[in-house]
């Protein structure tokens, strides 16, 4: 929507200025893999409030995340270039100094007149990560009410089972016990309403939902399909990430549980939709995407640490009231995200010199990178293209599939969806040497980071499996 005159209050009078420009909006899902989607052939309607904004809207058929996590996602999407920053590495200092001398997208929309809002509950993109930069209004509810393992003797005993690797396992043990549900989306819609409600315009609403981030637990008013109680849930949280093995016949439940997130994300979507209408904001660009996918076990994983398969690199990516409509296929960079953004704002600035996803910027990729920096610099990569996608896998145990020696793969995506067969030296050599290039391509050194983590921060990202 076009927004009415908007006079820049935040400064002098003489940076008063007229704006004429639309409100934007955009929703992140954590952990939202395509194929769990209507829109990408699922069969479940996991997603009926998005299935309605894509009938007048546009539908890219093959998005690939910049990297697997949040913080490595959003880096690209944020700033137009692959991560520096590991996700080995979940540490603040890690990450300010990876991403120190990178312009975000928050700042250059501030600096085109918009009044920026984010709201989340992910303590890897919070403030003491680096997130706030370019934010009149950012709130990760970092300092809400917690159950945190507190201080005195209690803290000293976790620190302790910490080191014998044990930390992890008393924060879902006590979270089992005591049966407290996750953070959601409604826990923050009043302070998202009031921003729709009292923003100066232009404005740019940016609201993550971790709903979809395991533990998997939604309210039970939304358990559409049969999924275990709170309590259980925390149980198998622990177990399907750190024994795999035990899982077996449970993983229906599971993935009962991942659709009823991905369901109830998808009620935000339409609370949203309505709110903007309401307040007079219905024609604004919308665009609803998510950060990475997640595995169910078909790579010998469950969540999503790194590894470079369409489980946890194919998401989806809808937009509304963008000038366009229709269904985009072949494959597409979310590293283009933060440009198509800026393209909306009437900008013509970009991110890391990447195109706008809209209009005459767009064209037909041969293929697109996928990137997530290891330990000591090692990388796994891959190059996307239409029908093939190639990757490399370094060798080591990151925390999902173990490599005994590095792994060079190639698969026939029409025919091998969920990639199994690996069939390296039929692929293309274009994309070979595209995948080459990626692993030699420069890459800043940052710092593993030793500052100590703040409490709040320490147990949400235990909570969240960031920390082992």
């Amino acid at each position: 929507m076009s927004t009415e005159t908007y006079w820049q209050t935040s400064g002098t009078s003489d940076r008063q200025q007229m704006i004429d420009k639309d409100n934007i909006v955009l929703v992140s899902w954590d952990s939202v893999r395509a194929d769990h989607l209507p829109l990408y052939g699922y069969d479940r309607n996991t997603t009926p409030n998005l299935e309605a904004l894509a009938e007048d809207g546009l539908v890219f058929n093959d998005p690939q995340v910049p990297a697997v996590g949040t913080p490595a996602s959003f880096t690209g999407m944020f700033s137009g270039e692959h991560a520096s920053g590991s996700m080995e590495y979940p540490n603040p200092q890690h990450w300010r100094e990876a991403n120190a001398d990178r312009t975000f997208l928050p700042e250059v929309l501030q600096d085109e007149g918009y009044h920026t809002g984010g709201f989340h509950y992910n303590a890897l993109v919070s403030s003491s990560f680096g997130w706030n930069r370019g934010w009149d209004v950012y709130e990760d509810h970092m300092w809400d009410a917690d159950d945190s393992t507190e201080s005195g003797w209690k803290k000293r005993a976790h620190d302790a089972l910490q080191q014998a690797g044990m930390g992890n396992f008393v924060v879902d043990l006590k979270r089992t016990a005591e049966g407290k549900t996750p953070p959601t989306w409604e826990d923050m819609w009043a302070d998202i309403e009031s921003f729709i409600e009292e923003a100066p315009e232009p404005f740019f609403l940016w609201v993550l939902l971790i709903d979809t981030h395991h533990p998997y637990y939604v309210p039970e008013e939304h358990h559409k399909w049969d999924q275990p109680g709170i309590r259980s849930t925390y149980a198998w949280n622990y177990a399907m990430r750190r024994h795999r093995n035990l899982v077996g016949e449970r993983r229906n439940g599971i993935v009962n549980a991942y659709d009823n997130t991905i369901r109830y994300a998808d009620t935000f979507v339409g609370e949203l939709t309505e709110r903007l209408e309401e307040a007079g904001h219905g024609d604004a660009p919308l665009i609803v995407h998510s950060d990475h996918g997640d595995e169910f076990g078909e790579h010998a994983n469950y969540g999503h640490r790194p590894l470079m398969y369409d489980t946890v690199t194919r998401v989806p990516l809808v937009m509304d009231n963008v000038g366009e409509s229709g269904r985009i296929e072949g494959p597409t960079s979310l590293l283009d995200l933060g440009s198509t953004i800026l393209d909306l704002a009437g900008s013509a600035e970009r991110l890391g010199d990447r195109p706008s996803l809209l209009g005459d910027e767009r064209s037909d990729r041969d293929y697109v990178t996928v990137q997530n920096v290891m330990e000591d610099g090692k990388r796994m990569a891959a190059a996307v293209g239409a029908e093939w996608k190639v990757l490399y896998h370094p060798e080591g145990d990151w925390g999902a599939k173990r490599f005994d020696e590095e792994s060079w793969e190639a698969y026939y995506r029409p025919e091998d969806p969920m990639e199994r067969d690996n069939r390296w030296g039929d692929h293309p050599v274009e994309l070979e040497e595209a995948l080459v290039e990626q692993l030699n391509a420069d890459l800043s050194e940052v710092s593993s980071g030793d500052e100590d983590l703040d409490e709040a921060t320490e147990e949400r990202l235990r909570e969240l499996g960031y920390i082992e």
